[in-house]
């Protein structure tokens, strides 16, 4: 096959055109596919790759290999440039994490099995 348009590091747009439990493929020009794998959404845990992305969905990626006989790309979001990366992990600033520290928490602590009690009975009240 010929030259591939894209090379490893480029920064590119896809379109989702399928989303499964372990990653979402996307569509590129030049009748190239992909696959966005959950671990390479986020630096932090992905639970539910449903809540991040819907079919259609025009993402920016970075490709990290190409087999230019398939046309299969592999990309990541988590590799992006920070600025370019939607899902980077925000880590808490120094005012927010001393101003939690001066937070009395033990009221919280004391009435929270309780307030768990409560909505479990809720809960079970309304089962269908």
């Amino acid at each position: 096959m010929g030259n591939s348009p894209y090379i490893e590091g480029d920064i590119v747009e896809g379109i989702i055109t399928s989303i499964k439990k372990y990653g979402a493929f996307l569509s590129f020009d030049n009748g190239y596919i992909g696959l966005l794998h959950i671990s390479e959404i986020s630096t932090n845990f992905v639970n539910n790759i449903y809540s991040y992305f819907s079919v259609g969905d025009e993402i920016t990626v970075t490709i990290k290999r190409v087999d230019k006989d398939t046309k299969f790309l592999n990309v990541s979001i988590k590799d992006l440039p920070s600025d370019l990366n939607p899902y980077r992990e925000i880590l808490p600033s120094k005012k927010i994490t001393a101003y939690l520290k001066e937070i009395d928490f033990s009221k919280l602590e004391k009435s929270l099995p309780k307030m768990i009690n409560e909505e479990l009975e809720r809960e079970s009240k309304n089962e269908y």
